[in-house]
């Protein structure tokens, strides 16, 4: 099993070292852990993530753990970089510079809203949530037209306090799936949903169905930000991709997409 999504704590609000997330992946049984942390470059998110001059200790601090633990566990290391247009061009001098093995794009701040923190104005109701939806959609929209990532992570993460809209949204997300489809991206089974208010995972079953039908490879990550959190959730999670109709997930080396079968999952082991 795999654990496509783990934190460090050069993100600013995460936990324990990176030796401790790959040896905890090693307690619960995993066979290949990512490090997957933040790169947020406009204003509203710089605090929850590290800063590009600190890429270059991280990635080398991956290698290393990589190295050690050759004969245990495959090490990745990756990178989450939530969207933002005016910065296009850094990403890719950064994601071209290192050899990453796989790079999630996701979209915390639509329209410099903040929709994760439980500070803001989202998870305190302050915001029109039809109004919401409609920029989370839009922009996670406009972020498939830049070619700068492999994983599509926390896919409908505007959910994630449980505000829901008084409207159908289902055409516009037809349309971002189909877009999916057509680039050839995967989409991230991102179990941390359960463990907020709206106690479902990154995306949801009737989501999850959609992508099986369209084709649309996926890959799994608990999100964790301690290690106590690797690999969280996957009993539940590996239930609903088996009744999706999901036989295979996807695993990454060098930017290059590879499958590994879900037959023979003990769940009960993790």
């Amino acid at each position: 099993m795999i654990d496509y999504h783990v934190h460090t704590r050069l993100c600013n609000h995460a936990k324990g070292s990176m030796e401790a997330y790959v040896q905890k992946a090693i307690d619960v049984g995993l066979k290949e852990i990512c490090f997957l942390d933040h790169l947020t470059m406009h204003e509203s998110g710089k605090t929850l993530s590290m800063s590009p001059g600190e890429v270059p200790f991280y990635f080398q601090a991956a290698q290393v753990l990589k190295q050690k633990y050759k004969n245990v566990i495959k090490v990745k290391v990756g990178l989450e970089i939530d969207f933002s247009q005016a910065h296009i061009d850094i990403f890719h001098d950064i994601t071209e510079t290192y050899s990453f093995d796989v790079i999630g794009s996701s979209l915390h701040f639509p329209g410099d809203l903040d929709i994760v923190r439980h500070s803001s104005d989202w998870r305190h109701g302050r915001l029109d949530t039809d109004y919401v939806y409609d920029l989370y959609f839009s922009q996670l929209e406009r972020m498939l037209d830049y070619n700068y990532f492999d994983v599509v992570c926390h896919i409908d993460l505007v959910k994630k306090f449980n505000r829901k809209p008084s409207i159908s949204f289902e055409k516009e997300f037809d349309k971002i799936l189909s877009k999916i489809k057509s680039k050839d991206l995967t989409v991230e089974v991102n179990t941390s949903g359960y463990n907020y208010a709206i106690g479902d995972a990154f995306p949801s079953i009737d989501i999850l169905k959609k992508c099986h039908e369209l084709g649309i490879c996926v890959t799994l990550g608990s999100d964790a930000h301690n290690p106590a959190g690797v690999g969280q959730h996957y009993d539940r999670a590996l239930n609903m991709l088996i009744s999706a109709g999901y036989k295979h997930l996807s695993t990454f080396t060098n930017r290059k997409r590879s499958a590994i079968s879900l037959n023979n999952i003990k769940i009960n082991s993790l």
